[in-house]
């Protein structure tokens, strides 16, 4: 683990309640205006606060973003985790079919997790560090993904082969999954379909 993320790491779990209610508060207001909405100075009054309590504890946008952004990765993660934990999916076909369905429902309807992603995208094209962040959760979004699919393990060819296929296309299809011709459905069979033969 890089020196950033165990930094990152730490500060997440030691955040104090004032923090988190700021960042909640800046998630909400990416969500609703967009990055450019995201100031400090509304993000304090959306927060019930002054403009320098925020300032005590983020010093500058950027360090509201990056530590916004790693949170909300964090519970993505976790949702994912509890997500496979409760799965009664057995055998590869039934795992991947389920990871299929979930990953594709986002594209079903533009939700706040898909608005929350497309401005982050956005930030990422600009901002080294919100990019880092985005790459390293697709990363473990990737791991979590074959593991709970293939929990006897892939060599890493087929491991690779299998998150090349399923981040872009979950994206992908989060943007474009309203104008698709195949229903759910269709395309959770026919992803599940090409990951397994990708995954051999």
């Amino acid at each position: 683990m890089r020196k950033v993320e165990e930094e990152q790491a730490i500060t997440a779990q030691t955040r104090s309640p004032k923090e988190i209610l700021i960042l909640d508060c800046a998630l909400k207001l990416l969500i609703e205006t967009g990055d450019a909405g995201l100031t400090l100075r509304k993000l304090a009054e959306r927060a019930g606060m002054r403009l320098s309590n925020v300032q005590y504890y983020f010093k500058s946008k950027d360090d509201v973003l990056v530590a916004m952004v790693a949170r909300y990765f964090e519970e993505c993660t976790a949702t994912l985790m509890k997500l496979t934990q409760q799965s009664e999916a057995a055998g590869a076909r039934e795992r991947v079919r389920f990871l299929a369905l979930s990953g594709l429902a986002h594209g079903q309807e533009i939700s706040d997790m898909c608005r929350a992603f497309r401005e982050i995208w956005a930030i990422s094209s600009r901002n080294e560090m919100i990019d880092q962040c985005l790459i390293d959760y697709y990363r473990t979004f990737a791991d979590v993904m074959v593991n709970f699919a293939f929990p006897d393990g892939l060599d890493d060819t087929g491991r690779a082969r299998v998150q090349s296929l399923l981040i872009p296309f979950f994206e992908g299809y989060s943007i474009t999954g309203r104008s698709v011709p195949l229903d759910l459905e269709d395309t959770a069979d026919m992803l599940t379909d090409l990951t397994l033969s990708v995954s051999e």
